[in-house]
């Protein structure tokens, strides 16, 4: 740089403007004075001669490759006191998004720390005016009157400065001294006022660079959640029908809710058909079911869906009652029939008289009732308890049973004639084991009955366990356990908050039992393991997978969609 004239600004500024960038130059370009008679710096700053310039130069530098908001406002702190020869400063950030406190930053020269107290009073009045600040006397101004911070911090001379950046305030800072009078005057505000005007560019940068980490942040927590939201989705639509079957032209997609049945499995619907059928035909059915599969949820679908909607449904469980009471219960007594029967009472096929009974657990009775229940069907009434007259009564039977009732009639434990009365229709209701691809329907439907507000979401993982375990209690066990989940659970279902008996049972990976000769489950299974170890050695890329099991891309993610334990993950790559 060529030799000048340290008070000759002009000057300066266009040897600077040689050798430094055009932004620099820019800046260096607005701290020429407005007039010729401005004032010029300190006699101090003054005899410290170009080097003025070539530091204000080197401490914006040095601000610029800072991009820490803290660091940074330490060091535009530490070069005010150094140009003021100041004892303490402080510099203030305003909050650049809503809920931010502002960042403060506070260094003393006693101790070279962050920290020290300092007059906050002073702070806010810069930051309300946006005005400048130059007090000889802090205690003594009439400006300061009332403040407590600056008399219970002794304060004497105090400069404090706006931080602005093309017309925003961002920020305010101020240095002071306790034990000097005048320590500072204008020509320390002029130097301090173009200092900050470089170091408001810094900071500007540095909170920028802040925000755009903070988005950049957010994008990536917002990317993980979806795509783990994708992932639950996936599953939920993996058990879904297709929407046109066998290529039907115009044919009607399988009903995921029927009656109060949720199931989309080829064996539910099956069974929705069946109801459509014998619901008006008006013969004895036999529901055959596991507990908890809904065998009641199928008569009332029957009756609701027949001639006799109007009339009662009456429903009953034979093993649950004594057999003593269940004669009564069934049929009725009449008054002083036995001890306590102090007037006479109508039985359930009485008050069921034009509607529908259901008899659930109907292989518990014992050959007794078996021969009443007989007569009562072949005669088409019934007699009370103690009673010597009959009565008419008009009733569709339905029955229930979890146990085999043709092998029990082999076995000699129920009557061959009253299986044949009464089993006219069979329906089988397939345990949800066996039907997994109905678990995400029958979830979203038990949430829409026990979490109204709609807060529970499924994390995948905890999606793949419920898939995996084997539900012995079928859908009554699962519908307990997403009640027990809106219950305790606030808003996101983790694998982890699932019952310990569902964690233990998917977390062993059920074995399957080797005397299980059924070769469409076996199949299943090694299908399943096949295609996780393809997409394991291709990192989860689902083309190269695909390559690897000899299948094209869309037969491999049809699989993956149709597989009911989805134990297999890809990046659809």
């Amino acid at each position: 740089m060529e030799k000048v004239d340290p008070l000759d600004r002009p000057a300066v500024r266009n040897a600077l403007s040689r050798e430094v960038d055009p932004a620099l130059g820019g800046l260096l370009a607005d701290l020429e004075p407005a007039e010729a008679g401005a004032e010029r710096p300190s006699e101090r700053v003054a005899r410290e001669g170009a080097g003025y310039h070539a530091r204000l130069i080197q401490i914006y530098r040095r601000l610029a490759r800072e991009d820490d908001i803290g660091r940074l406002l330490a060091q535009v702190v530490d070069a005010i006191m150094e140009l003021c020869h100041a004892e303490r400063g402080v510099a203030v950030l305003l909050p650049w998004r809503e809920g931010q406190a502002r960042v403060e930053v506070v260094r003393e020269l006693a101790t070279g720390s962050d920290g020290a107290s300092f007059s906050r009073s002073i702070i806010d009045r810069v930051l309300a005016t946006g005005e400048p600040i130059l007090s000889v006397d802090a205690a003594s101004d009439d400006r300061f009157d009332g403040s407590r911070s600056i008399s219970h911090l002794h304060l004497r001379s105090v400069l404090g400065i706006p931080l602005f950046c093309r017309g925003e305030l961002v920020g305010a800072a101020y240095v002071d001294h306790r034990l000097r009078r005048g320590a500072f005057d204008e020509d320390d505000l002029a130097v301090v006022e173009e200092l900050v005007e470089l170091a408001s560019q810094a900071i500007v940068h540095a909170r920028t660079l802040a925000i755009l980490r903070e988005q950049t942040g957010a994008l990536e927590a917002q990317g993980r959640e979806l795509a783990e939201l994708l992932e639950e989705r996936e599953l939920e639509v993996r058990g879904l029908r297709e929407q046109v079957r066998g290529g039907g032209v115009g044919e009607a997609t399988a009903p995921a809710i029927y009656r109060g049945m949720v199931g989309t499995s080829a064996a539910m619907q099956a069974v929705f058909r069946l109801i459509d059928r014998v619901a008006d035909a008006d013969v004895p059915v036999v529901i055959y079911g596991e507990s908890g599969t809904g065998k009641e949820l199928v008569a009332r679908a029957i009756h609701d869906a027949g001639a006799r909607k109007a009339r009662p449904f009456v429903a009953e469980n034979c093993g649950a009652i004594p057999e003593s009471l269940l004669e009564s219960v069934l049929f009725g007594h009449a008054k002083g029939a036995f001890t306590g029967a102090h007037k006479a009472s109508a039985g359930l096929f009485e008050a069921a008289h034009g509607g529908t009974i259901f008899l659930d657990e109907v292989g518990e009775m014992s050959p007794a009732m078996q021969t009443k229940l007989l007569r009562v069907l072949q005669e088409g009434e019934v007699r009370r308890v103690g009673d010597t007259s009959p009565r008419k009564i008009d009733v569709r039977v339905i029955a229930a049973s979890n146990r085999n009732l043709e092998a029990m009639v082999a076995a000699g434990t129920f009557r061959g004639d009253l299986y044949y009365r009464i089993q006219v229709v069979k329906i089988s209701l397939p345990p949800l084991r066996d039907r997994t691809e109905d678990l995400a329907p029958l979830i979203e439907h038990f949430l829409a009955r026990y979490d109204r507000e709609r807060r529970l979401s499924f994390a995948a993982s905890a999606l793949r366990f419920l898939a995996r375990y084997p539900w012995p209690g079928n859908v009554r066990e699962l519908e307990n356990e997403i009640q027990r989940l809106a219950v305790l659970v606030e808003s996101r279902v983790e694998a982890e908050d699932l019952s310990p008996r569902i964690r233990e049972a998917a977390e062993g990976g059920g074995a399957p039992d080797p005397d299980d000769l059924a070769l469409r489950p076996r199949i299943d299974r090694l299908e399943r393991e096949l295609i996780a170890r393809a997409l394991e050695r291709a990192e989860g890329n689902q083309t190269r997978a695909a390559e690897l099991l000899g299948l094209s891309r869309y037969g491999l993610q049809k699989k993956l969609r149709r597989m009911s334990g989805d134990e297999v993950d890809g990046d659809g790559g």
